[in-house]
């Protein structure tokens, strides 16, 4: 999306024809770019996030950042039950921070386009308060939700690991 409005706060909309846009043949290729955009932004939250929050929210459990992959790789190995709640926990971790990411970007991009492509500034200035608005409290919402998720995450990995190595 973030990307669709800065391409449209450049060129304007004009140029697209909205009657082929969403034919099949110019789908597939959205689809796929779409795709890549999502792997790339993944990798640049993660690396973000890591940076920034993670090595304090891993302190509250292991003494040092990468302390738990021996937890993690020891629960992999041992029950592919609790390897697969870990999986599903990390996945809905992924979305948060990645859409967390998103959603800054789609707020500089639209307000990018109001600026840009949409006249009359009481007009502008309605809709930066509300996209505003709502964008940064859905990207904290996401950030809060990310927080807690990975909070949760580093306490099972360590709860579980410590009950599969009691039952030895």
């Amino acid at each position: 999306m973030w990307v669709v409005l800065l391409v449209l706060s450049i060129f304007g909309v004009a140029w697209v024809s909205f009657d082929y846009l969403f034919t099949l043949p110019s789908l597939l290729p959205i689809l796929a770019i779409t795709y890549i955009l999502g792997i790339v932004s993944d990798r640049v939250a993660d690396s973000l996030f890591d940076k920034i929050w993670k090595a304090r929210l891993v302190k509250q459990f292991y003494p040092q950042d990468g302390d738990d992959y021996d937890d993690r790789r020891y629960i992999y190995l041992r029950s592919e039950r609790l390897a697969g709640l870990l999986e599903y926990g990390r996945s809905r971790l992924r979305i948060c921070r990645g859409w967390t990411l998103n959603t800054l970007l789609i707020l500089i991009s639209l307000d990018l386009f109001i600026l840009r492509q949409v006249t009359g500034l009481l007009n502008q200035l309605s809709i930066f308060a509300f996209s505003n608005g709502l964008l940064l409290a859905l990207s904290y919402g996401l950030w809060f939700s990310w927080k807690q998720l990975t909070l949760a995450d580093y306490r099972k990995v360590k709860r579980q690991s410590a009950w599969l190595r009691s039952q030895e």
